[in-house]
């Protein structure tokens, strides 16, 4: 488990919009003089600003935008002034929203911030100006939120682009006070969190990291257990997850970038919405990938639909720091969180079953899943949750029962045929060692007794075994994808290496020795590289891999 907060690129797309709506005054008063500074100078800047798309003299616009500017400064610096009469102003909820509004044009989105949310807080629920106050307020505030988003991920990605690790730090550090600093804008916009925990971590704030994960988890939750309840899980084609979640109560097809298609589906599970993204794969099929609850009823329809990935990994970034406490029981909540979206999930499934054997419950885990085995038989996520446990128990004959049971229900299921090779391999060790094992033994005797009879290794009693697993690694690699998989290479070449398969090494040899353009920052890839080498006693080449090797881990590489 160790490198488990991993610093990734993030890929800068722009998610900001315009916004298009008319100026908002009222005729009222507050503190007359103030308050009526402040709306005549946004007032006359609008009007301003409406005139500069006709004007092509640019002194005549730089003049104007100068004037623009200097209005709204002095709007800015009145409504200050304003609200700091407080409640003492009649019309306080407007000078917060009209002090947002000119913060904005000031560049202050801090201030905007705060404005914004304290005019939403004292507009009263049926009050005209306050509705379109905010409607109007929302989109400004996505706006903030999307360029704070847009400069915060800017500023991680030259972190993340910068060797010298000093210099890293505070790079790092000024992406999580951008990132966070819009994430106060739009709360409830998820998407923005697992960067700034990276960010965190990357700066060295390992608790803060964590913390910032957990309340990502947090906001997903409602959606989470929506689904999970009704079957439904991540990847999931959409013609499958409406046989579990029912008739949406509107669907609608969005296309977010050119090329790019996907379909939205609202649904409403006991009281709450809940909005289910579904994007085309590389397949053309559209699959579960996404969702929102709890939206707040101010956003605007274009924040609403906005497609968002929901991250699964965020659950084993924060369980990995409670194991490393020993806080089990809450590691194992986050984990069992994770398998409820991807129950399929092998790293999660084995570091379930790692932490229940650690803890000494790994029994009471193996009868909970013999449980849901049973109650739902047909189940194939279930089925390798339970397999994985076994064979983790080194309950072997078990283990390949259940996944050829799984592999019935689905023959091209990765997670079973991998794990049925991987069974049938560590069936194979456990009898090559217990024939070790009884070797050693009959030598030691013989040096002291030289009548006692000689022990010959019966490979026949494990070979067959090895030849299983072989086939399934072997299966495993005519699945999309998994051809250049170098771990399963390695695995069948100790395969062949052993049972002496002489033509079918040689040919994994190739195939391996030909990825080398794909792992050439690799050491492990170099290593197993130098045993092939070694096999064939070219000695030249074993040198060459090995210092390959030593150079990748001397520069960091793992």
């Amino acid at each position: 488990m160790e490198g488990a907060f991993i610093v990734n690129n993030y890929i800068l797309k722009s998610a900001a919009v315009a916004i298009f709506s008319a100026a908002l005054y009222s005729c009222g008063g507050g503190t007359a003089s103030q308050l009526s500074t402040a709306r005549q100078a946004m007032s006359k800047a609008e009007q301003t600003k409406a005139t500069l798309a006709f004007q092509k003299d640019k002194e005549k616009v730089a003049k104007a935008q100068g004037d623009i500017d200097n209005l709204y400064k002095t709007a800015y610096a009145t409504l200050q002034n304003e609200v700091m009469l407080g409640s003492s102003s009649a019309n306080i909820a407007e000078a917060w929203y009209l002090l947002g509004k000119a913060s904005k044009e000031v560049g202050n989105m801090d201030s905007m911030a705060v404005a914004f949310k304290q005019a939403d807080k004292l507009f009263p629920a049926d009050d005209k100006l306050g509705k379109q106050a905010r409607s109007e307020m929302t989109g400004y505030m996505f706006e903030g939120w999307a360029n704070g988003f847009n400069k915060g991920v800017e500023a991680y990605n030259a972190a993340v682009g910068t060797e010298d690790e000093k210099a890293r730090k505070p790079k790092f550090e000024e992406a999580v006070r951008l990132l966070s600093n819009a994430a106060a804008m739009k709360p409830e916009n998820t998407d923005i969190y697992p960067i700034i925990g990276a960010a965190q971590q990357g700066a060295g704030d390992t608790l803060g990291g964590v913390a910032t994960y957990e309340k990502y988890i947090g906001f997903a939750q409602p959606g989470i257990d929506a689904l999970s309840q009704r079957s439904a899980i991540l990847n999931m084609t959409r013609e499958e997850a409406l046989e579990k979640l029912g008739k949406p109560a509107s669907s609608k097809g969005l296309a977010p970038q050119p090329g790019d298609s996907l379909i939205l589906d609202k649904y409403s599970f006991d009281g709450k919405d809940l909005w289910v993204f579904y994007p085309r794969n590389k397949e053309g099929k559209f699959t579960l990938d996404g969702f929102k609850s709890n939206i707040p009823a101010s956003w605007a329809p274009f924040e609403q639909e906005r497609f968002v990935s929901y991250d699964n990994r965020m659950n084993m970034y924060v369980a990995y720091p409670y194991y490393t406490q020993k806080n089990y029981d809450k590691a194992l909540q986050f984990i069992d969180n994770g398998l409820k979206l991807k129950p399929a999930d092998e790293e999660l499934a084995n570091f379930q079953s790692q932490i229940y054997t650690e803890s000494g419950r790994l029994e009471q885990a193996m009868a909970k899943l013999k449980d849901l085995v049973a109650k739902y038989p047909d189940n194939k996520n279930y089925l390798a949750q339970y397999g994985t446990m076994l064979s983790n128990a080194n309950k072997f004959d078990e283990a390949i029962g259940i996944f050829e049971k799984t592999l019935q229900l689905d023959p091209k299921f990765e997670n079973a045929i991998g794990n049925l090779a991987g069974v049938y391999k560590n069936k194979a060790a456990t009898i090559q060692k217990t024939e070790q094992d009884a070797f050693d033994k009959a030598e030691a005797a013989r040096k002291k007794d030289k009548k006692v009879p000689e022990y010959k290794i019966d490979n026949t009693k494990y070979f067959p075994f090895l030849k299983k697993s072989a086939e399934y690694y072997e299966q495993y690699r005519k699945l999309p994808g998994k051809d250049r998989d170098v771990g399963v290479l390695e695995q069948l070449l100790n395969i062949y290496d052993v049972v002496e398969d002489k033509e079918n090494y040689r040919r994994a040899a190739g195939e391996f020795v030909a990825l080398e353009y794909a792992n050439d920052k690799n050491p492990r890839f170099y290593e197993a590289l130098s045993r092939i080498y070694g096999k064939q006693k070219n000695s030249a080449k074993v040198k060459e891999s090995l210092d390959k090797a030593d150079a990748l881990r001397k520069a960091g590489a793992k």
